[in-house]
């Protein structure tokens, strides 16, 4: 029988210092690692996001969520187009009709899912991801730190 030990005494003075920490810092520290986790995600989407005009796939990214500590992924379209409507090439819609003209028929979209599916090809991952991440985040403070005290 092989014995195996881990050393866990850094990982508990990252999250000693994490503690101490203001709450400011800690939701910077959080919402960097979320971001850095939620990248596969957003490739895998990317890849699977129906192509039309490309605008689409540009759009995907993060919102961070005001008062909380936490990052909204998605379609993110500003400008003229301005809101989330990659919902309708996600999930479809029913078919449609005008409200004037005889109700004449507008036609509906056909949902693909390209999201939730890159979301259940990429969620072990992303979850795996975000506690190295978070490590990863507070040594990036600590060296940033160190640096403005020199």
């Amino acid at each position: 029988m092989m014995d195996a030990s881990i050393k866990t005494d850094k990982i508990r003075m990252l999250e000693d210092f994490f503690n101490d920490l203001s709450l400011v810092d800690q939701k910077k520290i959080f919402m960097a690692g979320f971001r850095k986790a939620a990248k596969p995600l957003l490739s895998a989407a990317r890849l699977a996001a129906p192509y039309k005009t490309g605008r689409t796939k540009k759009s995907f990214g993060t919102i961070a969520v005001p008062q909380d500590i936490a990052i909204i992924v998605g379609s993110k379209l500003s400008g003229a187009n301005k809101g989330w409507t990659t919902h309708f090439i996600e999930s479809g819609t029913k078919e449609r009709f005008r409200k004037t003209k005889g109700n004449a028929p507008t036609g509906k979209v056909a949902g693909t899912h390209f999201f939730e599916n890159a979301y259940n090809a990429t969620e072990s991952q992303i979850f795996d991801n975000i506690e190295n991440e978070w490590l990863k985040e507070i040594d990036r403070f600590i060296i940033k730190i160190n640096r403005r005290l020199k």
